[in-house]
């Protein structure tokens, strides 16, 4: 393992390594910083594994589990003239790219002596971790929206969780599960941690193994870990010499919460709130700021898509083989529309991820369908 600093964003102020922390005392962001020390990527990956612990010295854990997580494969296709790689994040062992920061999380938190941990979600990450706990012999207490698909609350129990139903919508979840936090037990919010992002990156180092570069990624949109993930693992790449640029980013917003979009110039008129998308329900992340620097340090920008093209994209997504939830299709919505838009050029190669597995809701796609 390289060495590595926790930085507050906000303040600047570089928080102590030995203990939990999800965000500094300032009230800030926290970000994990990597000392290359002038090394390159193809000398610190372990070839020999075909998973996370291929890139154990990027990540600031000193002891990986023992557990077949992430090297999802790659399916390419060419739509309008645009060669697409759709990254199959929902063949992970939970069913969604959430796997990768979730096994980051419970690594680090039970290196430092955790014995359980309280995540709030709408489904999918606390799937993610409650799958990583269990492998890891940690408790897991997760807080959902009482509305959440059925599908996905009958997998939490299965997977031996402690299920905290909050009437209310995401951002009272967020804050319940919040006021839970007590000793012994740590708050891994997926919003906040940067050892989550840690293990999302690893889907950039990945990609560039598996396809070489890329010209655009696109991402959707809710806490923003997908995009900011997948912007340091490029940005990495970049300081271990292996590329020359980041990817330009695209990132995708449902209807009813589009603050980060917006800030980026894009518009559409949506007379509801989105109700399919519910994987990226949340008003005001906690890293938005940082989610729009990004995109604009690429030259990237915002699509903002509603229900009805997603209705229409998880059609065609099927019609591929490729069987993902609603929140998923949002990104193949923000492909369409930019090749229509101009942002994306014919001949252009693109980094597309599904971020979650149709498989947990067989029974609402049967419906919206």
């Amino acid at each position: 393992m390289i060495p590595f600093k926790v930085v507050c964003r906000n303040c600047g102020r570089e928080v102590r390594r030995d203990e939990w922390r999800w965000r500094d005392d300032c009230g800030g962001v926290l970000d994990i910083i990597l000392d290359f020390q002038g090394r390159k990527f193809a000398e610190l990956i372990d070839a020999k594994e075909e998973n996370i612990r291929r890139y154990a010295q990027l990540l600031p854990v000193e002891e990986l589990p023992s557990v077949h997580q992430g090297w999802t494969p790659i399916v390419k296709k060419n739509i309008d003239g645009v060669e697409v790689n759709f990254k199959l994040e929902y063949l992970s062992l939970g069913g969604s790219f959430k796997d990768r920061g979730a096994y980051i999380c419970v690594a680090r938190a039970k290196e430092l002596g955790a014995r359980g941990i309280i995540v709030d979600s709408s489904g999918n990450a606390g799937i993610s971790f409650s799958l990583m706990g269990l492998l890891s012999g940690i408790n897991v207490d997760v807080f959902v929206p009482k509305h959440a698909p059925e599908g996905k609350k009958n997998l939490l129990s299965l997977l031996q969780a402690n299920v905290h139903e909050i009437d209310g919508d995401r951002m009272e979840v967020n804050r319940e599960a919040i006021k839970a936090e007590r000793e012994g037990l740590i708050y891994v919010t997926h919003w906040w941690s940067p050892y989550f992002i840690e293990g999302e990156k690893t889907m950039a180092y990945e990609a560039y193994e598996q396809i070489g570069n890329v010209d655009y990624i696109v991402a959707a949109v809710g806490a923003g870990t997908t995009l900011l993930g997948l912007y340091k693992g490029y940005q990495e790449l970049v300081g271990l010499q292996a590329l020359d640029k980041v990817p330009k980013i695209i990132a995708a917003q449902a209807c009813g919460y589009t603050k980060v979009c917006e800030e980026l110039g894009a518009r559409k008129e949506c007379i509801t709130k989105s109700k399919l998308a519910d994987g990226i329900a949340i008003g005001d992340p906690p890293r938005r700021r940082q989610i729009v620097e990004a995109v604009k340090r690429t030259n990237g920008h915002g699509i903002i898509v509603e229900d009805a093209e997603i209705k229409k994209a998880l059609v065609e997504l099927r019609k591929l083989g490729l069987i993902v939830e609603p929140t998923s299709a949002v990104h193949y919505v923000a492909l369409k529309q930019s090749i229509k838009e101009g942002f994306i050029k014919p001949g252009s190669k693109v980094l597309l991820p599904l971020t979650g597995s149709g498989l947990k809701l067989v029974d609402e796609l049967i419906e919206i369908s």
